[in-house]
C-alpha cells in the first residue's frame, strides 16, 4: 500500500484569540494511560489516534497563550501520575498553538553557537529535517514483530529488509508513512547491543523523506559523549566541505524506548543532486559513484592501481553506487582511470596545482585531509582506507572527495600513531608494503606546491575555527542540549540483546568530554582539540 504523508506547521505569531491547541510527544509507560494539560490548576485530556501517536494534542476555547502550562501523564482511570516539575510558558503571547512538545524536555529549542566560516559554505538550502536546534522524535512500528525481533537478535546475519511504518515528529513538522524498509545498518556496531539502522523509503512510489530514500540511524557506541560525529559535520560545513548532514533524535520502535541516535543522510543519487550539484537539475544524468573502504582488517582503499580491469580490484572495497558513464561490464572504468593517472604522477614536476585540479577538485580534497588529520580520525583514508566515496561530477569533469562516518574521531581510541605530526604520519604511509595511499604522499607529502597549499588550509582552520576559543562553546552548548537523552540512553536495558556493552555512564559522558581517560577512549574532545592546535604551528614551514 502506499505511502501517506503529512505535514503539519504551526504559526506561532497570529491575532488575539483566546483558543490555544496543545501538542506533546508522549508515550504512555503501560497500556491505557494517557496525557492531559494542567493551565490555573484546571486538567484537560489529551487525545492522540493511530495516525498520529505519539503526538498528543488538545484545543482549548478559554486557554489563554498568556497562561503556564504543565503535562501530565495519566493512568488508565485518568487519574494523575506525574506531573511535569517545571512550568511552560509561551514566549509569543499571540501563539495559538504550542509547537509539539516533548513530554519532560523543559527545551524545544536550542540556540547554538555558530561556528565561523572558513570557507564558503556548499550545502544546499535548509531541510525540516536536519534542524539541529531541536530532538526530533521517530516512532518505528514493525510490520511483524517476530521478524524484527529476528533480525535484531541476529545482527550479524545480513538479513533482507523488513517492512516497518515511519513517523518522525519535529517542533513544527510530522511525516509517516505505512510503509518502507529497515534493517540493521554498519559493520563494527552490529557486535554490539545498541544496533545502528538503515530506512529505505520506496522512492519509486514516490516516497522520500523530504528527498532523501534513505536515512541512517547511528548509534554511536563507541563515544560515551555522542558529540564526536556532529561536531565533525559541523566543522566540515565551517570548512567548506559536501558531506552528508546529520541530527539528533530519539527513536522508539512500537512505543517502547529504543535509544538516542544521531540521524544522517545516505551518500546516495539524491544527495549528489542536493550537495554535490546544489540542487540543481542538470546534469541530467549523474556522474560515476564509489563506496570506499573495508571492516576486513588487513584491508585498505589505497587508490592504488591494480590492473586495467574492473576483476583486478575488490568489490567490496571499491563498490560502485553509480553507474555514470561506465558499463555494467567494467563498472570500475573511470576509476581505475584515475588509478592509473595518480600511479604515473611524478610529484617533483611543478604546476601540480594545475595538474590535479584539472582532474580532482583539490581544494575540497585538501579541506577533507586537513579535517582528517586535525580531528584524529583514524577511521578513515588518511589513516585507515576507509569510509569514503569518490564521485565523478560530471558537470565539473572532476572526481570529488566525500568523506563519511565520523564516530572514530577526536581520537576515540587508544592510537598513538595518531598522536603525531602530519608529515610523519604522511611519511609512515610509504613504509608499509602495498599499502602506501598515493593520494596522500604524492600530493600532500610529496608535492612542494600542494603541500604549502595544504599547511595554508591547516593554517586557516586552526585560527579560523578548530580551536578551543569557537569549539568548548559548541561542546558545551551540546552537552547542555543533549546530556539528558543520554542519561536516557545509558539507562536503557538492552540486556537481552546479543553483543557488547561498554557500559558508559553520565560520569563517562562528562569525562570524555574534557580531559578523562574512559574505556577505550583515551582523549577528551577538548583536551584532544587542545593538544593538536598547539602542536600545528610547529609543524608549518610554508606558512608564516
Amino acid at each position: 500500500m502506499r505511502s501517506q504523508t503529512f505535514i503539519a506547521r504551526y504559526s506561532y505569531s497570529v491575532p488575539k484569540s483566546c483558543t490555544v491547541t496543545y501538542n506533546v510527544v508522549a508515550f504512555p509507560e503501560t497500556a491505557g494511560e494517557t496525557f492531559g494539560v494542567v493551565i490555573n490548576k484546571q486538567l484537560t485530556k489529551m487525545t492522540t489516534t493511530p495516525e498520529t501517536f505519539p503526538l498528543w494534542s488538545v484545543t482549548i476555547p478559554t486557554a489563554s497563550a498568556s497562561s503556564g502550562y504543565r503535562y501530565v501523564r495519566l493512568s488508565k482511570a485518568g487519574a494523575e501520575l506525574n506531573r511535569e516539575k517545571f512550568l511552560r510558558v509561551f514566549k509569543d503571547k499571540k501563539a495559538k498553538a504550542t509547537a509539539n512538545e516533548f513530554y519532560l524536555r523543559e527545551t524545544t529549542y536550542t540556540t547554538l553557537p555558530k561556528l565561523p566560516q572558513v570557507y564558503a559554505d556548499v550545502r544546499a538550502k535548509s531541510s525540516l529535517a536536519f534542524d539541529d536546534s531541536q530532538i526530533a522524535t521517530i516512532n518505528l512500528t514493525p510490520a511483524n514483530r517476530t521478524e524484527y525481533d529476528y533480525m535484531v537478535a541476529n545482527p550479524q546475519l545480513d538479513l533482507k529488509a523488513i517492512k516497518s511504518g515511519f513517523r518522525f515528529i519535529s517542533a513544527g513538522t510530522t511525516y509517516s508513512v505505512k510503509e518502507m524498509k529497515l534493517k540493521v545498518s554498519g559493520s563494527s556496531t552490529r557486535k554490539f547491543e545498541k544496533l545502528s539502522l538503515k530506512v529505505k523509503f520506496d522512492d519509486e512510489k514516490g516516497d522520500t523523506f523530504f528527498n532523501r530514500p534513505i536515512i541512517k540511524l547511528r548509534s554511536q557506541v563507541f563515544d560515551p559523549t555522542m558529540i564526536r560525529e556532529k561536531l565533525y559535520y559541523d566543522l566540515l560545513n565551517s570548512l567548506g566541505v559536501g558531506s552528508a548532514q546529520g541530527v539528533y533524535v530519539r527513536v522508539y520502535v512500537d512505543g517502547k524506548p529504543y535509544g538516542f541516535y544521531l540521524m544522517v543522510e545516505d551518500i546516495d543519487t539524491p544527495f549528489l543532486r542536493g550537495t554535490m550539484h546544489l540542487g540543481s537539475s542538470e546534469p541530467k544524468d549523474l556522474g560515476s559513484l564509489y563506496e570506499m573502504g573495508s571492516h576486513v582488517i588487513g584491508e585498505e582503499a589505497t587508490l592504488q592501481y591494480q590492473g586495467p580491469n574492473t576483476a583486478d580490484y575488490n568489490p567490496e572495497i571499491y563498490d560502485n553506487k553509480n553507474l555514470g558513464a561506465n558499463t555494467k561490464a567494467e563498472p570500475m572504468a573511470q576509476l581505475i582511470t584515475f588509478f592509473k593517472e595518480l600511479q604515473e604522477y611524478d610529484p617533483t614536476l611543478p604546476n601540480g596545482i594545475k595538474f590535479w585540479n584539472a582532474r580532482l577538485d583539490l581544494e575540497g580534497y585538501l579541506r577533507s585531509m586537513a579535517m582528517e588529520y586535525l580531528a584524529g580520525a583514524w577511521d578513515s583514508y588518511w589513516w585507515k582506507g576507509n569510509n569514503f566515496f569518490m564521485y565523478f561530477n560530471p558537470t565539473k569533469n572532476v572526481w570529488q572527495f566525500i568523506p563519511t562516518d565520523f564516530d572514530s574521531t577526536f581520537n576515540d581510541g587508544n592510537r598513538e600513531d595518531v598522536y603525531t605530526t602530519y608529515k610523519k604520519f604522511a611519511r609512515s604511509r610509504l613504509s608499509r608494503v602495498g599499502k602506501d595511499h598515493p593520494l596522500i604522499t604524492k600530493l600532500i607529502y610529496k608535492n612542494a606546491e600542494i603541500n604549502a597549499r595544504f599547511e595554508r588550509i591547516l593554517s586557516d582552520s586552526v585560527k579560523g575555527v578548530f580551536n578551543s576559543t569557537f569549539l568548548d562553546p559548541k561542546i558545551d552548548a551540546y552537552r547542555d542540549m543533549i546530556e539528558a537523552e543520554v542519561k536516557w540512553d545509558y539507562s536503557l536495558d538492552r540486556s537481552k540483546n546479543p553483543g557488547k556493552n561498554f557500559g558508559y555512564t553520565l560520569d563517562d559522558f562528562y569525562k570524555s568530554i574534557l580531559s578523562g581517560n574512559v574505556t577505550n577512549v583515551n582523549f577528551g574532545i577538548k583536551k584532544w582539540i587542545k593538544d593538536r592546535v598547539k602542536s600545528v604551528p610547529g609543524q608549518l614551514t610554508t606558512v608564516k
